[in-house]
C-alpha cells in the first residue's frame, strides 16, 4: 500500500510539473497549425471554384460537340461519302 501511495505521489508531482510548464511553445505550434489550416481552407475554396468553372466549361463543350455531331454524319455508302464531300461524280 505504501508503494502505491509513493507511485501516486510521483504521478501527482509529474502532473503538477507538467501543468506548471511554460506552454508558450505549444501555443506557438497551435497558432502555426491554425494558420496552415486557414491557408488550406482558402486553397480548397479556390479549387472548388475552379472545379465548378471547369465542370461548366466541360458541359458547354459537350453541348457544342453534340451540336457539331447533330445527326448522322457517318456516310453509309459511297454515294453518301461523295455527297458529304461535295464531289459531283455523275
Amino acid at each position: 500500500m505504501a508503494e502505491l501511495v509513493v507511485q501516486l505521489g510521483n504521478i501527482a508531482e509529474a502532473i503538477g510539473a507538467a501543468a506548471g510548464e511554460d506552454s508558450t511553445e505549444l501555443n506557438t505550434k497551435i497558432d502555426a497549425l491554425q494558420a496552415q489550416l486557414a491557408s488550406a481552407s482558402a486553397a480548397r475554396a479556390v479549387l472548388q471554384t475552379q472545379l465548378a468553372e471547369t465542370q461548366q466549361m466541360n458541359a458547354d463543350l459537350q453541348a457544342e460537340l453534340v451540336k457539331v455531331h447533330d445527326g448522322d454524319i457517318t456516310p453509309d455508302n459511297i454515294n453518301e461519302v461523295m455527297d458529304h464531300l461535295g464531289i459531283d461524280y455523275t
